[in-house]
């Protein structure tokens, strides 16, 4: 019988975890690299692609798109800012910010308020699934998947229109 409750202690501490205890050891400030992002449109072929160099830090976000087209945004919980001539100007993009810190940061209070969440893997390498919740984020999402190591490394959007967003990040 101890043999059994070993086994089972052993197997739950290596793949059973809370989102709580990722955030602990995950890494979500200070973070800067690299990313790719990849759309894909329903109804078309070809995927867009963009890449940058992104910065978290302070309840923020800098996000730095190099190719194809050069542009620079901030997002922090008061909105999103465009980056003119070294000066920040909120943009009226219809984007929900909040939504956004909370699933770059795995804000667990935030999430649970929207999504049912389903962990798998192991916290070295792990998975979030995203399902929404409520009726204004079904119409729009099917899913959010994000995974990593000890930092985000992977964000996929997969929306109801068939549309498909993945971004890749390499931590610096």
């Amino acid at each position: 019988m101890r043999k059994i409750a070993l086994f089972l202690a052993i197997f739950i501490s290596c793949f059973g975890y809370e989102l709580g205890e990722l955030k602990n050891i995950v890494k979500t400030d200070g973070v800067s690299g690299n990313f790719t992002q990849t759309k894909s449109l329903a109804g078309f072929n070809k995927s867009i692609k963009s890449s940058g160099e992104f910065r978290l830090e302070k309840g923020g976000l800098y996000w730095d798109t190099l190719e194809p087209v050069t542009s620079k945004v901030f997002i922090n919980k008061d909105g999103i800012f465009k980056n003119e001539n070294g000066k920040l100007e909120k943009t009226s993009a219809n984007f929900d910010e909040k939504l956004f810190l909370a699933i770059i940061s795995l804000d667990e209070n935030e999430l649970k308020k929207e999504f049912d969440i389903k962990t798998s893997g192991s916290l070295k390498e792990w998975s979030i699934e995203l399902s929404p919740k409520n009726l204004l984020f079904k119409q729009i999402f099917k899913s959010i998947k994000i995974s990593g190591d000890k930092a985000v490394k992977k964000i996929e959007l997969d929306e109801v229109s068939g549309d498909k967003t993945l971004n890749e990040f390499s931590i610096k």
